[in-house]
């Protein structure tokens, strides 16, 4: 059995001729690997800015200690 699952969605006739056209202009060769793409890049954005702001409240928790 495979490990991976499928996700379907629908759109409409022009959000899939701009899905194609932004598929090919950020060079994937698949609707399926740029849709891939999206979808994971705004999860590594969010753990960036918790990281980030983790960093900031111990530097904050630093100076307040002083």
């Amino acid at each position: 059995m495979s490990n991976t699952r499928r996700i379907d969605f629908r759109v409409s006739r022009n959000d899939y001729e701009r899905i194609v056209n932004n598929t090919k202009a950020k060079g994937h060769t698949t609707i399926s690997s740029y849709l891939r793409s999206l979808a994971l890049e705004k999860d590594l954005f969010i753990e960036g800015k918790i990281l980030e702001t983790n960093s900031l409240i111990k530097k904050i928790l630093q100076i307040l200690e002083k």
